[in-house]
């Protein structure tokens, strides 16, 4: 599953991934789209196939009371860093998450680090100090940039990761 707020990034994570492409047009989701790819698990023997479910960002809590995470076996729930509101809410989405889903594995997505480069230049340098702190509650915590693909391949590895060592 991939959740968060209306335009944090949700569907150009998954392209990102799936397609290893950036579309600078929006089109906002409505409903879910379904993408299908894979990750490399540890020592690349292997990779596990991922069905991302890229939700609709008007769903917020609600998404708790459908049909569709009975079968997630985890979740990326998205943000994005220049949009403080859209924090908070994956806070509550990281809650609501553990709450329906106890033992699934969830990764707090900071998207759009390329937008914040603080002093140093490096991708999300610059973002508030809290980040981490709104993140609480999440088993991996990730900087990412669906426009440049600055992280986005190495969370999906590591949330993979995660599923496969907790045999969901």
């Amino acid at each position: 599953m991939i959740l968060g707020a209306i335009g944090v990034g949700k569907t150009s994570l998954a392209n990102r991934l799936a397609f290893g492409r950036f579309e600078t047009s929006y089109k906002a989701t409505i409903g879910v789209d379904i993408y299908t790819t894979t990750a490399p698990l540890p020592g690349g023997a292997k990779a596990m196939p991922l069905v991302l479910w890229d939700t609709d960002g008007d769903f917020g809590l609600s998404i708790f009371r459908t049909v569709y995470l009975k079968g997630a076996s985890g979740a990326l729930i998205v943000a994005d860093v220049t949009r403080p509101a859209s924090l908070d809410q994956m806070a509550a989405l990281i809650a609501g998450f553990r709450e329906a889903l106890p033992g699934r594995p969830c990764a707090a997505v900071l998207n759009k680090s390329d937008l914040v480069a603080g002093d140093s230049g490096e991708p999300g340098s610059g973002a508030p100090p809290d980040l981490l702190a709104r993140a609480r509650g999440a088993d991996v915590v990730a900087l990412a940039s669906a426009r440049t693909g600055h992280g986005v391949a190495g969370l999906f590895a590591e949330l993979a990761t995660t599923i496969e060592r907790r045999s969901l």
